[in-house]
């Protein structure tokens, strides 16, 4: 245990030293008070923001939101962390370490998903500071419009389902840095899934069989307000779904990287 928690640490280390991972986290709570600033003095009504679950409200659902940003990063950093090891020719040294390859790559995995969790708390904690100066700490009792239960009730299943968002597609990142050599094609290839999964989705509802695929069933806040992508489908089919693709990716992300030669 404690050898796996300084691969941790050493792979902490890695994306810590990067420029790119300052930048990122820099970016976040800049981002959340140039969007305080315009709900405050921007005319349009539905930017009108009450009070700060209204704001966090925004800062979730919106399209885009800003949790659509944190995943983009941890994409970013997922897609590169184990195919830049060989495109880099680092993998040979770490591989000549007393570890097995199964337990090298959980480590970046678990690596990824705590830089995730990360970006995602300084969102939280920075929307939640930015909001409450801005528009007040009050309204968490009040109905969220067009739901049955409060404003804090919605924000938490919001902040629930855009966790379970960002960890699918940050594993399916993580799978193709696993697979491709190359990390500009494994960020290149993830990031396209991320930006075109929504317009896929919606012009492959025509057909039944579509719901079937993974980003089908991504967007589990939809459930919550009433409007899934079809009516056959429900909350549990997707959380399904998508521990069936989290274990696809996984087994496939393992079954390349312990099968890949590396001359060393």
């Amino acid at each position: 245990m404690l050898n796996f928690t300084k691969l941790v640490q050493n792979e902490g280390i890695k994306i810590f030293t990067k420029i790119g991972s300052w930048v990122m986290i820099a970016f976040i709570p800049i981002l959340v008070i140039a969007v305080a600033l315009l709900c405050k003095y921007a005319n349009e009504e539905e930017l009108t923001v009450n009070n700060v679950w209204e704001f966090l409200d925004l800062c979730l659902s919106a399209i885009p939101n800003l949790m659509d940003i944190v995943t983009l990063f941890t994409i970013i950093v997922a897609a590169g962390i184990v195919a830049s090891e060989f495109s880099g020719g680092t993998i040979k040294l770490l591989l000549i370490r007393p570890f097995s390859r199964s337990t090298i790559l959980l480590s970046k995995f678990t690596t990824v998903l705590l830089f995730g969790l990360g970006l995602t708390l300084l969102l939280l904690v920075t929307t939640m500071f930015t909001g409450g100066m801005f528009f007040g700490w009050g309204g968490a009792s009040e109905l969220h419009a067009g739901a049955a239960f409060s404003n804090a009730a919605y924000s938490w299943r919001a902040i629930g389902y855009s966790g379970i968002e960002l960890i699918v597609m940050v594993t399916l990142a993580f799978m193709f840095s696993s697979v491709f050599r190359a990390s500009s094609m494994a960020i290149g290839i993830s990031l396209f899934f991320l930006l075109t999964s929504g317009q896929l989705a919606y012009v492959l509802k025509q057909f039944e069989w579509s719901k079937f695929l993974i980003f089908a069933n991504t967007n589990l806040l939809s459930y919550v307000d009433g409007r899934p992508l079809m009516a056959s489908m429900s909350l549990s089919f997707s959380l399904l779904m998508l521990a069936g693709y989290q274990l696809l990716f996984l087994a496939l992300a393992w079954y390349v990287f312990a099968k890949r030669d590396v001359s060393i």
